[in-house]
């Protein structure tokens, strides 16, 4: 049994070379070994459409999807008596200098040299003198004090209140569900998104999520990143499936929400197509 090569997609030219060469090496690893892409996904305790993302350039995966995905295939490959094509160690280090953006300083791109020429910058003597903005200095709050004759009385501040939880609203917004493993790691993967400030991995991540799960997948979706607080990132996740998909997928999806009594994330998708059309 060899491994099946599949034509792939090509990548968008404002990647970096580095991140090309990264993807080409997983993409190989990937046609050296029998499995599909849903089979290693699954396998690995990751989304099909993460794992897809890592081989479309969508996304960098982080060293702990890498180290799965390397695994599965390798032991694949050892029980055909092949090679891997990659060793862990390369794919590590083809990740570390790989980049999502060519002229990206920020997001570990070299970033392109200016063509305009330099600023001239006067010298220290012939720039105007300003002088300093005053300093503001808050003082800390006091206690009043009152005077009667000889004596004091001094009045203390009253303790700040109390704050009384307020309980959650009810409705069918705030399910939690009983998470998948390959849910919770997808979870997982979105939470340190937000924490490392990869805006566009989280909103490829929800493109590609809203774009390749099943209908019948929807509920526990929805329901799961609301429990987990993604709030926006559910309502990001609704419209896109409302514009992106087709009207029969729209409809299989609502009916699916209905049935799961998630009336509300129903309506918003409907409306989502609707805007759309």
């Amino acid at each position: 049994m060899t491994g099946r090569t599949q034509r792939w997609k090509e990548i968008p030219s404002e990647r970096s070379a580095e991140l090309r060469e990264f993807v080409v090496a997983l993409r190989a690893l990937k046609d050296s070994t029998g499995l599909t892409q849903q089979q290693i996904a699954e396998a690995a305790g990751m989304a099909p459409t993460t794992y897809s993302g890592y081989l479309n350039a969508w996304r960098l995966p982080e060293d702990e999807d890498l180290e799965r995905i390397w695994k599965v295939i390798s032991e694949e490959a050892r029980q055909r008596g092949q090679a891997d094509p990659y060793s862990l160690d390369e794919l590590r280090s083809l990740r570390e200098n790989a980049s999502l953006c060519a002229t990206c300083v920020r997001r570990g791109g070299s970033g392109t040299p200016s063509k305009e020429p330099p600023l001239e910058v006067a010298a220290p003597s012939e720039l105007p003198r300003h002088r300093p903005a005053p300093r503001v200095v808050r003082g800390r709050a006091r206690r009043r004090v009152h005077l009667y004759g000889s004596r004091r009385r001094v009045i203390s501040m009253p303790p700040p209140r109390a704050e009384v939880p307020v309980p959650r609203e009810g409705g069918d917004r705030h399910l939690t569900p009983n998470v998948s493993d390959v849910l919770a790691a997808e979870l997982r993967t979105l939470h340190r998104h937000q924490a490392a400030g990869r805006t566009r991995d989280t909103h490829m991540m929800l493109w590609g999520k809203a774009r390749g799960i099943t209908p019948g997948e929807f509920p526990e979706t929805v329901a799961a990143y609301r429990a987990a607080g993604f709030e926006e990132e559910v309502e990001t996740l609704l419209r896109t499936a409302g514009a992106e998909r087709d009207v029969h997928a729209v409809l299989n999806i609502v009916a699916a929400l209905h049935d799961s009594h998630q009336y509300t994330d129903a309506q918003a998708i409907l409306a989502a197509a609707r805007t759309d059309l």
